[in-house]
């Protein structure tokens, strides 16, 4: 315990801005990086930087959609396994070959899946509604539910001049498959943004210091780790800058090293306690603040703005310290800016109707977010608390499938009523799939 001295709180003004206005703000002035040319193979997850139209009309031909046998429609009609048409096999045509010769009135040509359809048939019966040619040279056609049928037509799936990507989307591993049929070997995706991240603070403790931790000497040090997970997984590269402890000089330095980087993000000292100095240090660096305070919980104690960097202004996002604090601005304040600044269309989570399992409960003066669990066997999928709501808690970051918004001027949802929920991941699924 250090020994008294005189107060040394910072009473900062604070805008204590909404949410929606706190997104506005960051998200006004936000750019999209160059972009790069990389292999379609290291493309997943990247945004595309420009539209992607089609080079060639796929299917290139009229194909079939089975394995049977190619017709005239008005030759089988009627066909039944009692008054069976028979027809002469003219030739066969595989998958990659060209048809040889069309298909004439009493003829079929034995045809593979995905091979072009002769000229003159419009038809493809499949081989199960036939004898499969018991009797070499003839084929007979048993039932007619296949006229006019079971051929898939040039350019149903694209227009040579079509645009069958859009700028800004993600590339999914359809989107790789999208890519390839474009013959496309690489591809233009915009640059993906550099964070760096600086944890602060005299109580944390990497996993080298754990015996403090467990004597009740420090607090372990997850926010780094976290955030850096966070940034991979919003498609940015996290450059670590370590832990500062509370010293301006320290934390000058590490900040000045961070010159290169797209983006700071900073993680505690951000509200008015003497040791909360980041502000203090980013004030003698020329820091431009836009807002500082937000009406959310967790998460208030959220600061933005912008420090001087030679010919550019680095974007600063000042996270609370308190892990569930600054997971949920991440999510809400620093995650989309990001996405957007790697070019991505779509920024913001998705969100879920659900109801709730139990009562919610938050203050009725900030939109409050609480980390729960979906049961998505039921529909809408129900919901429950994970756990404690408490800001400095760490293991409901695990347990949690997604976020309930009580909004501002909400204080109480229902056990039963609607709640939106904000998805922090993929959707759960309810159990291993089973075909009914």
């Amino acid at each position: 315990m250090s020994d008294p001295s005189p107060t040394q709180f910072e009473i900062r003004g604070a805008d204590w801005l909404s949410l929606d206005e706190a997104q506005s703000r960051i998200f006004e002035d936000v750019g999209r990086l160059p972009a790069e040319l990389i292999d379609v193979g290291d493309s997943l997850g990247r945004a595309l930087a420009e539209n992607l139209k089609a080079t060639a009309t796929l299917p290139p031909w009229d194909n079939s959609a089975m394995d049977g046998y190619a017709v005239l429609g008005d030759d089988i009609a009627g066909a039944s396994a009692s008054t069976p048409v028979v027809l002469t096999v003219a030739g066969a045509v595989r998958a990659g070959e060209v048809p040889s010769t069309p298909v004439e009135p009493g003829q079929a040509v034995r045809i593979m899946t995905g091979a072009p359809v002769p000229a003159g048939s419009d038809t493809v019966v499949r081989v199960e509604d036939t004898d499969a040619e018991a009797n070499p040279g003839r084929v007979c056609v048993l039932r007619d539910r296949d006229r006019g049928r079971n051929i898939r037509p040039a350019g149903a799936d694209m227009q040579l001049g079509d645009v069958v990507l859009l700028a800004g989307h993600v590339v999914t591993p359809g989107s790789v498959a999208a890519l390839s049929a474009l013959g496309l070997t690489s591809v233009s995706v915009v640059r993906r943004p550099s964070v760096a991240i600086l944890a602060t603070g005299d109580e944390l403790r990497t996993p080298d210091r754990y015996d403090d931790v467990r004597i009740g000497a420090g607090v372990p040090e997850s926010n780094g780790p976290m955030l850096a997970a966070a940034v991979l997984h919003a498609s940015a590269v996290p450059v670590r800058l370590g832990t500062a402890i509370d010293d301006e000089h320290d934390l000058r330095e590490r900040i000045e090293s961070a010159a290169d980087a797209d983006t700071l993000v900073t993680i505690g000292g951000a509200s008015m306690g003497e040791a909360d100095l980041v502000k203090r240090v980013l004030d003698d660096l020329g820091f431009e603040q836009s807002f500082w305070r937000v009406r959310m919980r967790p998460g208030s104690p959220f600061g933005f703005g912008w420090l001087p960097r030679q010919d550019r202004k680095q974007p600063v996002f000042g996270l609370p310290g308190n892990p569930s604090s600054a997971f949920v601005t991440f999510e809400l304040l620093v995650r989309p800016f990001l996405l957007a600044l790697a070019g991505h269309r779509n920024i913001l989570r998705r969100t879920v109707r659900c109801i709730a399992g139990e009562p919610l409960k938050g203050p009725s003066d900030a939109t409050c977010f609480l980390r729960v669990g979906l049961d998505s066997a039921s529909h809408p999928p129900r919901i429950t608390l994970v756990g404690p709501q408490g800001s400095g808690l760490v293991r409901t970051l695990h347990a949690a499938d997604g976020l309930a918004v009580l909004p501002d001027g909400v204080r109480e949802i229902a056990e039963g009523e609607l709640v939106d929920v904000m998805l922090i991941d993929d959707a759960p699924a309810a159990e291993p799939f089973r075909a009914v």
